[in-house]
This record gives structure tokens, C-alpha cells and sequence, in this order.
């Protein structure tokens, strides 16, 4: 796949061709100190977590890809992992749009933003 596509079930964003991101994986569970120092966790399981630096993105893409964030709030993203291509359902942090530049025929490019989400589902 080398790529990463973001939808709402109707519309559609693609992301630029091998983003460099990064994908982690968050412990859900509980930890507690006892008495004699040692610490204890109750593991229920994992949430994946992506961090995605966009890239270039038209502006009629970055349009969309806010209404899809603002009005939707849970996308399904695919993905590249390690053990294949997968797809989730995300919870989708709102994006700061920080700059933009024009490309050689003059059409607008926008970029240094990142997109930050958190699976709904635990592993």
C-alpha cells in the first residue's frame, strides 16, 4: 500500500506516497506501588496510536480533511505497519494548519502540520 488514506465513509483524503510517521502503542491498564516497593500493573491491553507529519497537501484536501475531523471526530485510517497494511477506526485530534507554500504553477500548498490519533478499539 505505501500510503495512508483518512475517510469518513464518504469522502476520501490521500496523503503523500512514504510519509515517514510514527506508530505506538499505548498501555491501557492500571499500576499501583505496594507497600514493599513493588510495582504492579493490571494490563487490559494496547491502543495504537499514529503520528503523522502530512506533508504537502492541496487546499481542497486540507479542507476536507478538517470538515471530515470537525464534524466527524472518528475516521477510519489505513495504514502501513510492520506486519502489513492495516486499517482502524481513530480518534482524530483537531489540526493547527501552521504554514503554506505555492507550488510551481502557482497553486497553494499547505504543510507543516501533523496528524495525531488514537485507536477506538483496544488490542
Amino acid at each position: 500500500m505505501r500510503k495512508i488514506t483518512i475517510t469518513d465513509g464518504v469522502n476520501t483524503v490521500t496523503l503523500l506516497k512514504d510519509l515517514i510517521f510514527t506508530i505506538s502503542n499505548d498501555i491501557i491498564g492500571t499500576k499501583a506501588q505496594m507497600a514493599s516497593g513493588r510495582t504492579v500493573m493490571d494490563i487490559v491491553g494496547t491502543k495504537t496510536s499514529l503520528e503523522i507529519p502530512v506533508g504537502y497537501l492541496g487546499r481542497e484536501d486540507v479542507e476536507l480533511l478538517r470538515r471530515m475531523i470537525n464534524t466527524k471526530h472518528f475516521l477510519t485510517i489505513s495504514y502501513p505497519d510492520v506486519d502489513g497494511d492495516r486499517v482502524g477506526l481513530f480518534e482524530v485530534e483537531p489540526i493547527a494548519i501552521k504554514s503554506f507554500r505555492y507550488d510551481n504553477d502557482g497553486v497553494s500548498q499547505w504543510y507543516g502540520f501533523t496528524l495525531k490519533a488514537t485507536a477506538t478499539e483496544v488490542d
